[in-house]
């Protein structure tokens, strides 16, 4: 296990005062990025074994959202390593020491020589120790279904600030960019913690005068990673708005698909 102090910074919040969702996810990959430099298997030291880590799917449970000067806990603890695979729970936690974000995350490690999958080996993951599962989340579902009816998002261009390390766009900017298309198609936030606020997200207000009770929700976000982005890309995005959840498809301009992005209501807390 392993965990960092934060503090919840003016330039992470948006005008609500809350971070937003390239906020939670940048927290929790810094995370385990510093965690691996700790333990003495860096960036530099893995490419330097002529190996690379990359993010194969985010399952992640949104309770809250962090805001303006909370002091909160980013922690990390890899749990299982199979085959080519190595899965890693994330969580952040307030200073009460109750969870505003669980995750779990599957990657791959890939040979950087040939670009191709390759197995883990005892000299890459030892220095973490003996895995633990921490959060005992259900089991990761990579894949994700998209719904058949969707409509086409406005086309753009990958900048250079999206990049990487690895010369990809950043992973969290998946994420970040879904809360920001499905705001821009329906006019409406990408999620909230209410009942009422998904139904009104999905053109479904409550009368008024309804005096029911909301119910507190938390938020279910997947993302599937299936090609990478490069600088120069063009970014073609497919927007699909159902009752329960909201999906977003990334594709490129060889209409490739590169990206699967789910956002959904959970059972009330």
């Amino acid at each position: 296990m392993y965990e960092i102090k934060e503090r919840v910074r003016y330039s992470e919040v948006r005008e609500n005062g809350k971070m937003d969702l390239l906020g939670v996810v940048n927290l929790l990959q810094d995370c385990s990025t510093f965690h691996s430099h700790d333990v003495g298997m860096s960036i530099e030291k893995v490419l330097e074994l002529k190996r690379a880590w990359l993010l194969s799917a985010w399952n992640i449970e949104l309770y809250a959202l962090p805001a303006l000067y909370e002091k909160i806990t980013v922690g990390t603890s890899p749990h299982l390593f199979r085959g080519i695979f190595a899965y890693r729970n994330f969580w952040i936690k307030n200073q009460s020491g109750d969870y505003l974000v669980k995750a779990d995350s599957e990657w791959f490690c890939i040979d950087t020589e040939k670009g191709r999958p390759k197995k883990i080996t005892d000299e890459l993951v030892a220095p973490f120790g003996e895995p633990k599962d921490e959060l005992h989340l259900p089991p990761l579902q990579r894949k994700i279904s998209f719904p058949e009816e969707w409509i086409e998002g406005e086309d753009f261009l990958v900048p250079r600030e999206y990049l990487d390390t690895n010369h990809h766009m950043n992973n969290a900017r998946y994420i970040a960019l879904s809360e920001e298309i499905l705001y821009q198609s329906s006019g409406e936030p990408a999620f909230s913690f209410t009942d009422s606020g998904w139904e009104k997200e999905n053109g479904k207000n409550l009368e008024q005068g309804n005096e029911k009770e909301e119910k507190k929700l938390s938020i279910g976000i997947r993302a599937e990673y299936l090609k990478a982005y490069t600088y120069g890309d063009r970014i073609f995005p497919r927007v699909a708005l159902e009752s329960e959840r909201k999906c977003v498809a990334f594709y490129n301009q060889n209409k490739e698909l590169c990206c699967h992005v789910e956002i959904r209501k959970n059972p009330e807390l």
